[in-house]
């Protein structure tokens, strides 16, 4: 099921499963080519491109997303052994005009990433690509989320674990209704939609959080499917933020089985020692996913640069009742009016937000922040 933790089966005891949920997956299953197509895919070699987009970047408030990178991708799935590596040449156009060319290895308990300059030769420590690092915990629990997501083998894995695949109402996207069901990975809940007609998976979603507009839909849409060894592929992925565009995806070759290399899926033994496990509980998945897309994830433990920052912030007084927080990489102002107070934040996390409301109401009493 990919480099993600598997859940353990069903007990034996476990209560029987309502029809509906079974029937959906197993007909899923069945236009997938079946269960035994899919457990004889053991390994796939892909090749692709990805345009990506931040629409908290846009030039107008809910206008067009600022167009951030074009990528190409040569990615080695080895299912039996939950392991991936791919291979990305990633040219940004925002924040500025760059290129990274780099290595991401991601396995069960750990992830690694290796960047290559221009003559093939590998980076310690340059700034201009990622140089060799282990991948912080809250990474490798994002990289293994998606490769689950996206990995042909999530619906055996669901038909193998029945008893965490759970009734939800039909779900409306795009103007179609999809029935569904929800899946508890052991830590992640995927919300799986099926085509009425077809029986195919056509969109998989997570409830996520994102600092500026909050909970937010954030799905994985499968299209233009293709046979592949018995099985069928979606050729056309694409990711939606609340139903925004951010990634477009296009698999533009697949090779089945092909020989896996372990030396190139493992992290080397000098850094395994000290590598992060998987991050668990709340992990911010739209900051690390979102700062990967334009090339400005600093693969850190914290969640924000900013959660420490929030330790040099101050108000600063521009004029009676109005003070401006300073310290930070953002900025917010704070303007007391009679009964209440009014802020104008560019928010950058909930860290930073929170000290903002507290040091107000410090300043000027328990005011409401109404607007």
């Amino acid at each position: 099921a990919g480099p993600g933790t598997t859940p353990p089966p069903s007990s034996p005891g476990s209560a029987p499963q309502a029809s509906r949920e079974r029937e959906l997956v197993d007909r899923a299953l069945a236009a997938l080519g079946g269960a035994d197509a899919l457990r004889a895919l053991r390994s796939a070699s892909i090749k692709g491109t990805v345009k990506h987009w931040e629409p908290e970047q846009s030039h107008s408030p809910g206008g067009e997303p600022r167009f951030a990178a074009d990528s190409t991708f040569d990615i080695t799935l080895d299912f039996v052994n939950r392991r991936a590596r791919t291979d990305w040449i990633k040219k940004f156009a925002y924040p500025s005009p760059r290129t990274f060319t780099f290595t991401e290895v991601v396995t069960p308990d750990a992830g690694y990433v290796l960047g290559i300059d221009s003559n093939g030769r590998n980076l310690q420590s340059l700034k201009s690509n990622p140089p060799q690092h282990t991948m912080s915990g809250l990474r490798l629990a994002t990289s293994q989320r998606e490769l689950r997501r996206t990995s042909p083998a999530l619906l055996l894995e669901m038909r193998d674990n029945l008893s965490r695949v759970s009734r939800t109402a039909d779900y409306a996207a795009g103007g179609v209704s999809y029935p569904a069901v929800t899946y508890d990975a052991g830590g992640v809940r995927y919300i799986v939609m099926f085509d009425a007609q077809s029986g195919l998976p056509v969109r998989i979603r997570t409830l996520d959080f994102d600092n500026m507009w909050g909970d937010v839909n954030y799905d994985l849409v499968l299209a233009e499917w293709q046979p592949l060894a018995g099985t069928r592929v979606a050729v056309s992925q694409r990711y939606e933020l609340n139903g925004r565009v951010v990634a477009d995806i296009r698999l533009t070759q697949i090779t089945p089985n092909p020989q896996v290399n372990p030396a190139g899926m493992t992290v080397p033994d000098a850094l395994r020692a000290t590598a992060a496990r998987p991050a668990t509980g709340n992990v911010p998945y739209q900051w690390v996913i979102r700062r990967q897309f334009i090339g400005t994830y600093l693969d850190s433990e914290n969640p924000s640069f900013d959660t420490l920052a929030t330790q040099s912030l101050r108000l600063q007084e521009l004029a009676p009742g109005v003070q401006h927080v300073v310290g930070g990489s953002h900025n917010a102002m704070v303007v007391d009016m009679q009964d209440h107070l009014i802020v104008f934040d560019a928010p950058v996390s909930d860290a930073q937000s929170n000290w903002t409301i507290r040091a107000a109401q410090a300043r000027y009493g328990a005011k409401p922040v109404r607007y």
